[in-house]
């Protein structure tokens, strides 16, 4: 694969990310952070609770004994007055702790006794207390420049007060499906129902349209979207045929064509070119080839045009659960299965099926000197996540 790599980061070396905006939190989800954000407040806030129980100083409960109670504390109450040497206070799930105590007791390691509370054993000092800052200290490090802001990520970002946060403008991308099969409808637009909505799961925004199988229409339609928008993506005309028109519009264009033809299967017609600083990735548009080459290389550089800091899909050794076939020469990208045991069974051969993709949660990678492969071999798969 090494080969097939170099080539992937010779694409995203070329692309270089969008400009970046302050933006509101809540503006913000599926954008990726232009700089590090940094805490403005701790988390937590305050040293607290983490358990319904009794505030306690643990030097007093060195063994089952009974203590008066002084007071409760709820969260969102101030910490309130010192704790008494001698005395518990009653508190809640984060609330914060009244100066002096250094220890929660859980509720059920207590009995109520009036207006005493019974220990049934020893504490020990700081059981179920969150000191103030402990996710994060004031002015520390809550996210890194380039991660991806989802849910949990605003969350983090809203406790520690981050808010507005700067980011990369959200990208606008265009996809043209090329063909008159597919202008017509006689054939279902399928590839690019696909590519929209992986694009769409990278966060951008999303130009759609088909073409016909004409030269001027093609250099028209990727001149325009080039214009308007911060990456092309073309579905077809990318080989050698009679009707593959995207090559000679790029070049009528003055488009500086940096790749067209990798060493991979299927997908061996992928083009990448510069239209002044546009990206365009041209994707061939039998669908097992189209999606294979999205995921080795158009995928991997919208994120780096996005500002992602992470580009590449999370990867694993598994075991294959059956013998697949093949001839050495090019690298192969094989959809398939993980089964429970964790083995994966690969789903066709075939660079037109639509099925196999649709089935997958994995991309198994072939190396280019390898055939036929048995039951058990060991191979690298790329987990395919929630976007697939």
């Amino acid at each position: 694969m090494e080969k097939l790599f170099r080539i992937r980061d010779a694409v995203i070396a070329a692309v270089s990310p969008l400009d970046d905006e302050e933006v509101a939190l809540r503006d913000a989800a599926g954008r990726y952070l232009a700089g590090p954000a940094l805490a403005r407040v701790p988390a937590p806030p305050d040293t607290c609770s983490a358990m319904d129980g009794y505030a306690i100083r643990a030097e007093d409960v060195r063994g089952a004994c009974t203590l008066a109670v002084t007071g409760a504390r709820y969260a969102g109450d101030a910490a309130g007055a010192a704790l008494a040497p001698g005395a518990a206070v009653r508190i809640f799930t984060g609330a914060p702790l009244p100066p002096g105590a250094d220890t929660v007791v859980r509720e059920e390691a207590t009995r109520p006794d009036g207006e005493r509370v019974r220990f049934l054993e020893a504490a020990r000092r700081g059981d179920n207390v969150r000191l103030a800052g402990e996710d994060v200290v004031a002015g520390g490090l809550a996210l890194e420049a380039g991660a991806r802001l989802g849910a949990r990520q605003a969350a983090l970002l809203a406790a520690v007060r981050a808010d507005p946060v700067r980011v990369r403008r959200r990208a606008r991308v265009a996809v043209l499906s090329t063909g008159d099969e597919v202008v017509t409808g006689r054939t279902p637009d399928s590839n690019g129902v696909a590519v929209a909505g992986l694009v769409r799961a990278l966060g951008a925004e999303v130009e759609r349209r088909a073409v016909e199988d004409r030269l001027d229409a093609v250099a028209a339609a990727i001149s325009d979207a080039a214009r308007r928008c911060d990456a092309v993506l073309t579905i077809g005309g990318v080989s050698i045929g009679e009707r593959d028109h995207v090559p000679a519009a790029l070049a009528g264009l003055g488009a500086d064509v940096r790749v067209h033809g990798v060493p991979m299967k299927p997908g061996k017609p992928f083009l990448f070119a510069l239209l002044g600083a546009t990206p365009v990735l041209g994707l061939p548009g039998s669908p097992s080839a189209c999606l294979a080459a999205f995921e080795v290389f158009a995928r991997p550089a919208l994120l780096a045009r996005a500002g992602a800091a992470r580009r590449f899909r999370l990867s694993a050794p598994v075991r294959l659960a059956e013998a697949t076939a093949g001839k050495p020469g090019r690298a192969r990208l094989l959809w398939a299965r993980l089964e429970g045991d964790g083995r994966a069974r690969p789903l066709g051969k075939d660079a037109a099926q639509v099925r196999g993709p649709a089935l997958a949660d994995a991309i198994l990678l072939v190396p280019a000197d390898a055939g036929d492969l048995h039951a058990g071999a060991e191979v690298t798969a790329w987990l395919l996540g929630d976007d697939a």
